[in-house]
């Protein structure tokens, strides 16, 4: 991205139209300071905003979102990637594999179409920071949306063994068969929670997003052969990012994951706006 320097200033008007962003907390979410300046860079006259929405009110303000004439689509953050699959009115294939939507694009006939976005935008991130993913060992610790989707592109991006770890198994074991079935192969596997040494470990759940959460593993069983990848992007640099630089493991932020995740969803949005 270019400096702010180089973004045309912010105009609203009655034309714009607008992007949401929905989810439960939302005050830690990056995507509209980063994609923004995207959508000014393009020319494109849309505006992405955040929209705070609790579990109980989303099928009230989906409705309240389909009858914005101007709203061109919205992203999907947490609790709301599943719950959001059952609303759309249509899915992509990856998105009904996953069983999670990460953003929804209005049709030309008003419908809305969920996609998902989070693993191609996650492994995306890596190798645009030279961690290359291809006979890699990998082990995803958590078992939501986000998780599913990255263990769907790490298998695409031909890591050499996935793992699955969660504090629910059986959760663990769901993401394991979503990504066997659809791969027609045994390429995903239940972790046992301990990882090892050379491996990608990933931090798919919110824990991170607070100081004062715990950590995913035990960081005394983080060694320097390690990479310890983030997907919490509310800070740089996570508590579990901390202890793995002091162990000597190579660190991987979850903002790399939003910056490479906006463009291909700005991709959609604009084509989205245009008439049909």
């Amino acid at each position: 991205m270019g400096p702010v320097t180089d973004v045309p200033p912010l105009a609203i008007g009655g034309r714009t139209r607008l992007m949401g962003l929905i989810g439960d907390p939302i005050d830690q979410v990056k995507t509209p300071q980063k994609i923004n300046p995207i959508f000014r860079r393009k020319g494109a006259d849309i505006a992405c905003i955040p929209i705070h929405v609790a579990q109980a009110d989303l099928t009230a303000v989906w409705a309240g979102l389909k009858a914005m004439r101007n709203l061109v689509g919205f992203g999907v953050t947490l609790p709301h990637k599943a719950a959001a699959l059952a609303l759309c009115d249509s899915l992509d294939p990856l998105a009904a594999s996953v069983g999670a939507v990460n953003v929804v694009c209005r049709q030309a006939d008003g419908g809305f179409r969920g996609l998902q976005l989070d693993g191609l935008g996650f492994v995306t991130g890596l190798e645009s920071r030279g961690h290359r993913v291809a006979g890699r060992d990998c082990h995803v610790f958590g078992a939501g949306g986000a998780a599913a989707a990255i263990a769907f592109a790490l298998v695409d991006a031909g890591a050499a063994v996935v793992l699955i770890s969660n504090r629910t198994r059986s959760r663990a074991a769901t993401v394991v068969s979503r990504v066997n079935a659809a791969h027609g192969a045994a390429v995903a596997t239940l972790g046992d929670g301990v990882p090892a040494d050379g491996q990608i470990i990933i931090n798919a759940t919110s824990l991170g997003m607070d100081p004062g959460d715990p950590l995913i593993v035990d960081a005394q069983a983080i060694t320097p052969s390690m990479l310890v990848a983030e997907v919490v992007a509310k800070v740089d640099e996570t508590r579990l990012l901390q202890e793995a630089a002091r162990r000597g493991a190579q660190t991987h932020s979850g903002v790399f994951m939003v910056e490479n995740q906006v463009g291909l969803i700005a991709e959609r949005m604009i084509a989205a706006s245009r008439p049909a």
